[in-house]
């Protein structure tokens, strides 16, 4: 590749051309001048006498030098004007192309700025998910009043996101146009991507400091914590209650109905799991006066404690549901009652509402408990049915459901090919809090090394700042 250097050095030589060759071609005229003026100077500067014989030649090559002068210096100046004329037309030329071949040359290809849309896309995903889930125990102890300033900055987050995935599906869907963008429409859409994920990244890093201080862990360390085990406690009691709610939709329903919560149980148990460690760090760490390294272990069971609320949050609503859809199903087409999907019997039938709901939330759920695996197809996919899930047509709704199980599809195609990150080495929950995003790594967006630390609220500038100086 010409470097810019290089490029550079014949548009400022040519930019001197025209100078020279006018240099040149007066240089050329003073000559003949300087060559013809002898002559005609030497008949008429020596005034003497002369026959008339001898003195009729020198005024005839007096007078032939004289009109000699005038057709040369014509002449040269014609041929340097002629020279200057396409120079500078030459040079114009340049300028005119020049420019534009230096910006293409420059512009990023668009293959990489898929692949910056992409992992920002995925990034401020979760930044918006953590910051979510914080601000929840934010609010809880300080109350809506005064969380509202960081509940503006995620919704002002949150808008920014929603755009900037409906601009990807569009790049991704055929259907949504994505085969008659041109090169230019495609790199002006990416480029909106990255700078609606930007904003959102720096809305969220702005409000993160002064998040800090409405939480002061650091300061108030003993009732966040209290907070926290009070949650811990109660979701230990739904988790057992969530068991015995599955055990029995299982026995009444067909397989397909609980495949959505499937794995539920298990997965909060392995948070509770992790919470409980950390909590017991917190407990510790505040008890010999080292707030710092409490609100790291508190930050990282709280992400826990609000995944195991999702997961059986998820079991009790789909009772819920299928209850609703079988009493619903019942005044419409036949409905076998036991052993059969009540939601799969409204959808038969016509009845999207109910089910399209159910499927979307569910694979909000996934998402946000699997976050660490899942990629950008799956998160566009979910944003877009949110989307038509908020209309009220049937049509919409119909959408919303099959964009739903495409996404869930691709998330749970994404988490088979992260792993299984359950039953770890030491069965601390450990794997299943890397998993869900709760704690970063360097392969994850940490960017910390190999210090892993609990995700906060904040952008990707700042979601990690409690896993400063190895506190994890």
């Amino acid at each position: 590749m010409t470097s810019r250097l290089r490029r550079s050095r014949p548009r400022g030589a040519t930019s001197h051309i025209g100078v020279r060759v006018a240099h040149a071609a007066f240089g050329g005229l003073v000559a003949v001048g300087w060559l013809l003026l002898p002559s005609a100077t030497d008949t008429t500067a020596v005034d003497r006498p002369t026959p008339p014989a001898v003195m009729a030649q020198p005024e005839d090559d007096g007078s032939s030098a004289t009109d000699l002068i005038l057709p040369v210096a014509a002449a040269g100046a014609a041929a340097a004007i002629a020279t200057y004329s396409l120079v500078r037309r030459r040079r114009r030329t340049t300028l005119r192309t020049t420019p534009t071949a230096t910006f293409e040359q420059h512009l990023a290809p668009l293959s990489d700025l898929h692949r910056r849309g992409q992992r920002l896309l995925v990034e401020t995903d979760d930044s918006v998910r953590t910051s979510a889930e914080e601000l929840r125990f934010a609010a809880a102890r300080s109350g809506n009043e005064a969380a509202k300033p960081y509940v503006e900055a995620l919704t002002e987050a949150r808008e920014e996101l929603t755009t900037a995935f409906r601009l990807r599906q569009r790049l991704d869907e055929p259907g949504e146009g994505a085969d008659t963008l041109s090169p230019d429409d495609e790199r002006a859409l990416l480029e909106e991507i990255l700078a609606r994920c930007t904003t959102a990244q720096r809305r969220l890093d702005t409000a993160a400091p002064g998040f800090d201080q409405l939480r002061a862990l650091e300061r108030e360390m003993t009732p966040a914590l209290e907070c926290a085990e009070a949650r811990f406690r109660e979701l230990t009691g739904r988790t057992a209650t969530a068991a015995t709610t599955l055990a029995g939709l299982r026995e009444r329903y067909a397989p397909t109905a609980c495949l959505p919560v499937a794995g539920h149980v298990e997965q909060a148990k392995d948070r509770l799991v992790f919470a409980t460690a950390e909590l017991n760090r917190a407990r510790q760490a505040t008890d010999t006066g080292n707030n710092e390294a409490a609100a790291v272990h508190l930050r990282a069971a709280e992400g826990a404690v609000d995944q195991t609320d999702v997961f059986v949050t998820g079991v009790e609503r789909l009772a819920i549901e299928l209850a609703r859809a079988a009493e619903t199903a019942k005044r419409g087409a036949p409905f076998t009652g036991p052993y059969d999907d009540p939601l799969d019997v409204l959808r038969r039938q016509g009845h999207w509402p109910l089910p399209a709901r159910s499927t979307v939330t569910a694979t909000a759920d996934f998402i946000t408990t699997h976050r660490g695996a899942v990629g950008v197809r799956a998160r566009t996919r979910m944003t877009e049915a949110e989307r038509y899930l908020a209309h009220a047509e049937a049509e919409s709704t119909q959408r919303a459901h099959t964009l739903a199980q495409e996404a869930r599809r691709l998330a749970e195609q994404d988490v088979r090919a992260y792993g299984n990150p359950y039953g770890g080495p030491v069965g601390d929950g450990v794997a299943g809090a890397l998993l869900g995003g709760i704690l970063l790594d360097e392969a994850h967006g940490g960017g910390r090394g190999d210090l892993r630390g609990p995700a906060c609220y904040g952008g990707t500038a700042t979601r990690g700042r409690r896993a400063v100086g190895g506190q994890f």
